[in-house]
């Protein structure tokens, strides 16, 4: 069982999952759909994750969670990390990047993990990103969560204009 927590409409989110699920026919993939992302096991054992939860440590501080199958570090208001777990089975690791005031070297130890324990990332849409610097930025600067950012009124403008029109 995988835990979420709501996200801001200024968060950018990815999912890490393994390079090796993320080909197709020993192609890298530039999409995946979301059935395919949610069938996606991560593998981590249990040596994995002490080095897994220490790595994220040195990413941002560990908090308190409201429940024993979650994780937590960072602010969930803000830039945060989940870790969903269950039994000793890692099943999920998510991302959430505050876009409005984005952390460059967080981008940069968010890709240096995902290299490290040879992943990728997912937008939830199921885009994949390859773990780069560029890569991630170039993905979070055309995200909605961007587009918020830059200017609110506008977003918001805009999706109840499509909301009216029924899209």
């Amino acid at each position: 069982m995988r835990y979420v927590l709501m996200m801001a409409v200024w968060q950018f989110v990815i999912d890490l999952i393994p390079a090796s699920a993320a080909r197709v026919a020993g192609v890298a993939a530039v999409r995946m759909s979301r059935a395919q992302l949610d069938e996606t096991v991560l593998g981590f054992s249990a040596a994995h994750a002490e080095v897994l939860f220490s790595k994220l440590g040195r990413l941002l501080p560990e908090k308190p969670s409201w429940s024993d199958g979650l994780r937590i570090w960072g602010d969930e208001k803000a830039d945060d990390i989940q870790v969903s777990i269950d039994g000793q089975a890692i099943e999920g690791i998510q991302f959430r990047l505050n876009v409005a005031d984005l952390s460059l070297p967080l981008v940069g130890g968010i890709c240096d993990f995902a290299r490290h324990f040879d992943s990728v990332l997912a937008t939830p849409e199921g885009a994949i990103i390859q773990p780069s610097r560029e890569a991630v930025m170039r993905t979070i600067m055309q995200s909605q969560a961007a587009q918020y950012a830059r200017d609110p009124q506008r977003f918001l403008d805009e999706a109840i204009r499509l909301d009216r029109e029924g899209r």
